[in-house]
């Protein structure tokens, strides 16, 4: 317990707050000599390991007014030690004081690094984003990926009826000798162009396909300024 007069202690001849102890000492009415400063630090310890926590203010309390009449009997001991000034063994309780509340903090955080390190978490990592793609810029496929992708958006513009004709067909062959002809007639032109203006979605399936035979016969060219704009078909250019 720590009350006004500090923590209690038992030991030969006295038993009371430590501080009456001291002040006994102190006032020369008790003889320093036959307190057992031994008896007196085992029979503290003992109570404080018998507590489930520890009573820090307590313990610091103890520590300086134990202190203080070590002090003392070494004086009375050895008369020639020079006596200590008030003001530095107030300034000596208070280090004691903030010592013992620096351990409690360590100690704080010590055990919950074990807890962590015990739950297997035993580094700290900073959480990633999500990866930022980059698309590629221009290239053959990328103009296909684009074309088809143009396909889809025109197609889902297009009206149910026009999507779904009944007794609608397309020949892929047939597309792609038209295909063939044009791009021979004009030299180039644009997908969009090559699509027309309302176009179903079968028709746009088949234009695609087309124009994919076409470039794997390398009979025509693609090219594309930036991502996902209009593609343009060129015939292919023959070697002299």
């Amino acid at each position: 317990m720590l009350g006004n007069e500090g923590p209690n202690v038992t030991v030969e001849g006295f038993d009371g707050p430590l501080e009456m102890l001291l002040e006994l000492v102190e006032e020369k009415k008790l003889d320093i000599l036959t307190v057992r400063l031994g008896d007196l630090a085992d029979g503290y310890l003992a109570r404080v390991h018998a507590l489930s926590q520890l009573p820090a203010n307590e313990v610091a309390s103890f520590l300086a007014l134990a202190s203080r009449l070590v002090l003392l009997k070494a004086r009375s001991l050895l008369p020639s030690i020079a006596p200590i000034a008030e003001e530095e063994e107030g300034e000596t309780e208070e280090e004691l004081r903030a010592r013992l509340m620096e351990y409690a903090i360590v100690r704080e955080r010590a055990g919950a690094l074990g807890d962590r390190l015990r739950s297997g978490e035993r580094a700290f990592h900073r959480e990633g984003g999500t990866p930022l793609r980059v698309p590629p810029r221009g290239g053959e496929i990328t103009a296909l990926t684009a074309a088809w992708t143009r396909v889809l958006a025109l197609a889902a513009r297009a009206r149910e009826d026009d999507m779904v004709a009944p007794g609608e067909r397309y020949s892929v062959e047939e597309r792609t000798q038209e295909i063939e002809g044009i791009v021979a007639e004009r030299g180039e032109l644009t997908f969009s162009e090559l699509l027309g203006a309302t176009p179903t979605l079968g028709w746009a399936v088949v234009t695609f396909i087309a124009l994919l035979d076409l470039y794997r016969r390398v009979v025509i060219d693609l090219e594309q300024s930036e991502l996902f704009t209009d593609i343009l078909i060129k015939r292919k250019t023959k070697a002299a």
